[in-house]
């Protein structure tokens, strides 16, 4: 059974305000049995008017976190605050008994992350992390084409994920920071790191090898990190991953997914397999009618609601929760935190000796 009763209205609690903050509480206010009851922000001079006209004008606003949870009567709280908040106020929602829904990245280092997963699984609450890219359009149909079996059994998968952070980028004032950006993988390569670890369906990494290196363009010089990172990744059944996080492109937003295995291949929307239907040329590729996720580069609401609804079944009927329950994005920091001490070593990185499972 779920944990909150059919036909209760669920209170939200939204902490911070900013692209995916305003995300949230858009989709949360959509949705006929939530009610959003606080909000916290940091900037609520800059932020109070856009939290007044998604939210309404009587939603008290809090510029202290905790003061929210104690003012509010909440059952669930969104946090999309800085990166570098998100371990203890992550640790903070789950001791008062909140379900929570964390935006990536769950924290910025290996010691917080363990200090989350023991205080998520003290809790005893449903978490999720914020991975909205999967529950929609063609990052959904590419994983549904592997868990299908259309690929049959994928044994190279290379996932590459470039932008360009500048002046231009509505988060850059705080994204170019160590602080809070925290590195390439953090800010944004976890994105294609996890891809990565669907598409290979929880199969165990063996071990990493990763290396950094930094555009000299002009643009990107105020970036406080190397932007660029790329990561090998090796499976103990063999298989062989590769992950570019690439943060200081002059090009647009661009995800590119490679995926080949023994039944076909896929390379963005196009797919090539043996066991789809019948009728499909042998050698021809096939194009898929999908969303494509090149539009994310734009944050908007309706990204999220497909991975609301999903949190609002597990809530609500404990339906299993892809792609973004705690469990499975706990295993993705592992291999990111191993990726990261590979790059500061120059050294393989075997993630279970690094960082145990549990």
């Amino acid at each position: 059974m779920g944990v909150i009763a059919d036909g209760r209205t669920i209170r939200v609690a939204v902490a911070g305000f900013g692209v995916a903050g305003r995300c949230h509480a858009d989709t949360w206010t959509g949705m006929s049995d939530v009610d959003v009851v606080g909000v916290h922000s940091t900037r609520p001079d800059v932020e109070g008017g856009d939290i007044a006209r998604i939210c309404g004008p009587d939603v008290p606003v809090f510029s202290d976190f905790a003061a929210m949870l104690d003012a509010v009567d909440a059952d669930f709280v969104s946090i999309c605050t800085m990166h570098d908040t998100h371990a203890a106020q992550m640790i903070e929602a789950v001791g008062r008994g909140l379900h929570v829904l964390l935006e990536k990245p769950i924290c910025m280092t290996p010691d917080d992350l363990q200090a989350v997963r023991r205080a998520v699984t003290a809790a005893g609450v449903r978490a999720f992390i914020g991975f909205q890219e999967f529950h929609y359009g063609q990052l959904q149909a590419t994983i549904d084409a592997v868990e299908k079996g259309y690929l049959g059994r994928v044994h190279l998968a290379e996932i590459e994920y470039f932008n360009g952070i500048s002046t231009w980028t509505p988060q850059y004032w705080w994204a170019r920071t160590r602080q809070n950006g925290g590195s390439s993988m953090l800010f944004c390569g976890c994105h294609p790191l996890m891809m990565l670890m669907l598409v290979m369906q929880g199969a165990q990494v063996a071990e990493v090898q990763a290396w950094d290196t930094s555009s000299t363009a002009p643009e990107f010089a105020g970036l406080e990190y190397p932007a660029t990172q790329v990561n090998l990744i090796r499976f103990a059944d063999g298989r062989i991953g590769k992950v570019t996080s690439c943060l200081d492109s002059l090009h647009p937003y661009y995800w590119r997914n490679t995926l080949v295995g023994s039944e076909g291949s896929l390379i963005d929307r196009r797919i090539l397999s043996r066991t789809m239907m019948a009728g499909l040329e042998p050698r021809g590729w096939s194009d898929l009618a999908t969303r494509s996720i090149n539009d994310a580069g734009d944050i908007k609401p309706d990204m999220f609601l497909p991975m609301f609804q999903r949190i609002m079944d597990n809530l609500r009927h404990d339906v299993p929760m892809p792609y973004s329950g705690f469990d499975a994005v706990y295993q993705m920091h592992r291999v990111l935190f191993a990726c990261e001490e590979s790059v500061r070593t120059g050294r393989p990185v075997a993630p279970d000796a690094f960082l145990p499972p549990v």
